[in-house]
């Protein structure tokens, strides 16, 4: 037998009022829109999202207005409310379904979606994921710590070998190509002063030295990086050789001004030899080349008697030790 009108009638009276306490329960937020977007009906959690008095009835833009103008409710990130008013109503109703997330001014983030059916309404449901997402969020920050801890020398802090290879795909994206300036250092006779004084006064002497390397660099664009053993890299990109060559100095000063005693060398101090070559990167050829004329430079400082700078002749390929008096700002 067919219902009657009556019937049904008298059965949404009892499902609509349990039906907005399961929404209440739901620990959702629940909002129903009619053709004008106006509010129709909301549950608790949403008029506490919006941060309205329960029963009001505002249109869609106004809550929006009112939420932007207090600080409170539903996050707007714009200078011009009217405008972004605007650019959402475009498309607030030309999908039935969408969903998309939004943050709160007391923190939360929801994922909210909308379901719209024409000349019935606009059913909005929204669902706390700040959790979720504060937890995505800490995760991608272990990631990006533990990238930097995979490019990080253990022991002095400096770039490693893995930090270089980074900077190398990096250099060869710029556009326009970079000018670099690769800075080799090795400490003196570090093999006597390990056996002399054994590995972990070495491993002290090292990241003295990377102290000094690091604590001597004022370009915002230099990188320091341990290749291994007691050999460092500096690389300078977009400077010329002159820059280098001061921070070179200024390295070899404050080496002097550290006087870390060594057992093995004429003036009982550590002491670096340095190499500077400069190279504009277009290839990875032309850095496989830069590095090898920095480690080219080194050996010849080392030929040339230790604890001085070698770098590229402007008009030649010849190399040259600095000028030990040269003083660096």
């Amino acid at each position: 037998m067919a219902s009657s009108s009556s019937d049904s009638s008298g059965l949404l009276d009892i499902i609509l009022p349990a039906t907005a306490r399961l929404f209440d329960y739901s620990g959702a937020a629940i909002s129903l829109f009619d053709d004008q977007d106006r509010l129709l009906y909301a549950n608790t959690c949403y008029y506490n999202l919006i941060c309205y008095k329960w029963g009001t009835l505002p249109t869609w833009p106004d809550i929006v207005r009112d939420n932007y103008a207090r600080g409170q409710g539903l996050i707007a990130d714009t200078d011009d409310i009217e405008l972004w008013i605007q650019t959402v109503l475009a498309k607030r109703r030309t999908q039935t379904y969408r969903q998309f997330e939004i943050d709160a001014w007391d923190g939360r983030w929801l994922l909210m979606t909308e379901t719209w059916i024409p000349d019935v309404g606009l059913l909005g449901i929204g669902v706390d994921i700040t959790l979720a997402k504060n937890i995505t969020t800490t995760l991608k920050q272990e990631y990006q710590n533990a990238l930097v801890r995979a490019e990080t020398d253990q022991l002095t802090d400096l770039g490693n070998r893995r930090a270089l290879e980074s900077l190398r795909k990096f250099l060869l994206s710029k556009e326009p190509r970079l000018q670099v300036t690769a800075l080799m250092i090795d400490i003196d006779q570090f093999k006597p002063y390990n056996d002399t004084l054994g590995h972990l006064q070495g491993d002290q002497c090292l990241q003295q030295v990377a102290g000094v390397i690091r604590g001597s660099i004022k370009m915002s664009e230099s990188y320091p990086i341990r290749l291994g053993g007691d050999e460092f890299l500096v690389l300078i990109l977009d400077a010329p050789l002159s820059i280098a060559q001061q921070l070179a100095q200024r390295i070899k000063n404050r080496m002097r001004i550290s006087a870390i005693t060594h057992p093995a060398t004429g003036s009982g101090l550590v002491t670096l030899s340095m190499g500077l070559a400069s190279r504009e990167i277009a290839d990875s050829t032309c850095f496989t080349s830069l590095l090898k004329a920095a480690d080219d430079a080194l050996y010849q400082a080392k030929r040339n008697g230790r604890d001085c700078i070698t770098s590229p002749m402007e008009t030649s390929g010849s190399q040259h030790p600095l000028n030990s008096h040269l003083e660096a700002p």
